[in-house]
């Protein structure tokens, strides 16, 4: 039996929060504050750019959204390794 196999009959029943992120944004209390409906938020990653999937707030792989049916969805493109991560980590990305 592999690692993965015996990791899945362990541990297959635990939860994990995942998140798919589109950006980030530092605003000040006076922009939030003239916020109303219709207020447009402009992130720094571009069209097509890959957003980042998060488990339990930190990163593991990167992703394409998509279209399924009705309903969006996230496309796993790259699962991060340890370089990426810690590089992720060093330009602040993450914390």
């Amino acid at each position: 039996m592999t690692n993965v196999e015996l990791a899945k009959n362990e541990f297959g029943e635990i939860l994990f929060e995942v998140d798919v992120e589109l950006g980030r944004k530092l605003v000040k209390v006076r922009e939030l504050l003239n916020w109303e409906k219709g207020t447009i938020l402009k992130f720094s990653k571009t069209s097509g750019e890959p957003v980042d999937f998060l488990v339990n707030g930190k990163p593991l792989a990167l992703g394409e959204i998509m279209v399924l049916e009705d309903s969006f969805a996230v496309r796993i493109t790259e699962i991060l390794d340890k370089e990426d991560l810690t590089e992720m980590f060093k330009n602040g990305m993450y914390r």
